[in-house]
């Protein structure tokens, strides 16, 4: 529990997130029956880590490219501005039906906003819609394409040594011939399950409209199609006691085996959690949960030292608050 001191997490609240971030949707029982406690052990630790804020809710993590959409990543300057016209710009983000993901930052770039759309035209169209968002807040933006990403777990729940799970999320460029074809209850249950991860097949049903079976053979589908990578619980990376830093490198020309050799570093490192591949102002996105900064920077040189070769620039900034995250665009089905 050293990783953990200070954060209020308990040992046995540990072991639960831990089976969470493995599997939220495996059962209560099942869990119970790994850590051997009761079935209402395990929900009482799980509602009083809701409460306490540790999980703020259950994601399911799609392959968007299966969806048929890439996500497009947004870094933005902000002029100053009070604390309620952020909220309000906020607020007005977290509205626009694909945007996916909106985070503040501490750091060159206060902010970003994650779109998914299916083409160029579509990211275009919510683009303006996040500028006209931002009017009057914004002093400047870049943006980059996201490749492939590669979510890699809370590993800070897990032990250093490997460990026989793998927790991995992988998203990665597809072809036409692996689509895949979606019937309008697919989307349904998609679109309920997006940030619920836990719900039962019977609340699926009853949210959706769809009978349980319907609803079961759609989620077994989008499970066997790989649609569905995971099941996780959104966790406050604060409240377990680390700074969330966001690393971005731009990188000189190099090969394929390179960036591969330096992908598989970054995914090895225990206190990587998240590598996104992009094409842009930047070529890595690479989230680092760290305890201290003095922490951080010995990451950095690690990285630096391994890889300097090819990297053309570093810039890191710091988590300050996740406002929304969900890997479902709003438009999709409408």
């Amino acid at each position: 529990m050293e990783d953990f001191k200070g954060s209020n997490l308990s040992p046995m609240e540990k072991r639960v997130l831990k089976e969470l971030d493995i599997d939220a949707r495996q059962g209560i029982s099942s869990i119970g029956s790994k850590l051997k406690i009761s079935k209402q052990a395990v929900t009482y630790h799980i509602e009083k880590m809701k409460k306490k804020g540790f999980i703020k809710e259950f994601l399911t993590y799609y392959d968007t490219n299966k969806l048929g959409y890439t996500f497009y990543n947004i870094v933005i300057k902000l002029k100053y501005t009070t604390k309620d016209n952020l909220n309000n710009v906020i607020g007005k983000l977290k509205a626009i039906p694909n945007v996916v993901w909106v985070s503040t930052f501490r750091g060159e770039w206060q902010m970003i906003v994650s779109i998914l759309a299916k083409d160029v035209g579509e990211f275009s169209f919510y683009l303006e819609e996040v500028l006209s968002s931002l009017k009057g807040n914004m002093l400047d933006y870049h943006f980059f394409i996201v490749l492939s990403a590669s979510q890699l777990g809370y590993k800070k729940l897990h032990s250093k040594v490997a460990e026989k799970h793998d927790s991995r999320v992988k998203h990665s460029k597809i072809s036409k011939e692996d689509m895949v074809v979606f019937s309008d209850n697919d989307l349904k249950v998609l679109g309920i399950l997006a940030n619920n991860a836990q719900m039962s097949i019977v609340d699926i049903a009853k949210n959706t409209g769809l009978t349980i079976e319907k609803a079961r053979y759609s989620l077994k589908k989008m499970e066997a199609e790989k649609v569905i990578q995971g099941y996780k619980p959104l966790v406050d990376v604060a409240k377990l006691g680390y700074l969330w830093n966001i690393m971005f490198l731009r990188l000189k020309s190099s090969s394929e085996a390179e960036k591969k050799k330096m992908i598989d570093f970054l995914e090895g490192m225990h206190e990587v959690c998240y590598v996104v591949r992009c094409v842009g102002n930047c070529n890595l996105m690479i989230d680092i949960h760290t305890k201290t900064l003095d922490e951080l920077e010995e990451i950095k040189d690690k990285i630096s030292n391994e890889f300097s070769k090819i990297i053309a620039y570093e810039r890191t900034v710091q988590v300050v608050n996740e406002y929304k995250c969900t890997y479902f665009p709003g438009s999709l089905g409408n």
